[in-house]
């Protein structure tokens, strides 16, 4: 009887580990992304600064640079990796649903785009400003542009977290649902498993056994 209570007692311990290092992975994911929108939102409002102030111009892209190598590049691939992880290690998966492979797809597409895009030209534009140019317009208008398009990205990734629209994709149809936590066990189960006997508990005769028997 103690031994029964003892594993009673012990058993939703792992249940509780695997919530808690999910809920640790879903706060790291969530500060990461975050931090990724901010540094994109400070970008754009360094963006818009330089266009309309010539005095600061290239300080401001100087600093837009600090912020891509130092913030944007780590955050972006934080939030990619947390985000699968949290995907493989919830009931929703990593290709089972719609809004799940949308918000993959923006993520990868919103690294790739300020890695490759956005960086070159915020790079061009630091170099194209050190000798004191003011007249900088095109380049600058393209770093708005692309710098609202990452804002426009992070907005549109919140909705789908929030709302999860669109249903399953195939692949999560044919897998079925995925359950959390232990399997549900029926009444019926419950009723048919055997209990142990308590010490001195009186031993049916065979008599009494087979009367029992014409009742199943």
């Amino acid at each position: 009887m103690n031994a029964t209570a003892i594993v009673s007692t012990k058993a939703p311990a792992k249940p509780r580990r695997k919530r808690l290092s999910r809920q640790l992975l879903l706060t790291a994911h969530v500060l990461v992304s975050v931090g990724w929108n901010g540094v994109a939102l400070g970008q754009l409002a360094l963006a818009v600064t330089a266009s309309v102030n010539g005095d600061i111009r290239h300080p401001a892209y100087e600093l837009m640079h600090v912020f891509d190598r130092a913030l944007n590049i780590p955050l972006a691939l934080l939030t990619l990796a947390t985000g699968i992880l949290i995907s493989l290690r919830t009931r929703w998966g990593l290709l089972h649903h719609w809004w799940v492979v949308t918000k993959l797809a923006i993520t990868v597409f919103a690294v790739i785009f300020a890695a490759g895009f956005m960086r070159t030209l915020i790079v061009r534009a630091g170099d194209a400003t050190a000798d004191g140019e003011i007249h900088y317009s095109a380049p600058a208008v393209a770093i708005i542009t692309g710098a609202c398009l990452m804002n426009a990205l992070f907005i549109t990734a919140t909705f789908l977290s929030t709302l999860k629209p669109w249903g399953r994709t195939r692949r999560g149809r044919q897998a079925g649902p995925r359950q959390r936590g232990p399997v549900p066990v029926s009444p019926a189960e419950t009723a048919g498993e055997s209990a142990p006997e308590p010490a001195g508990a009186p031993v049916p005769s065979p008599a009494a056994t087979s009367r029992g028997g014409a009742h199943l």
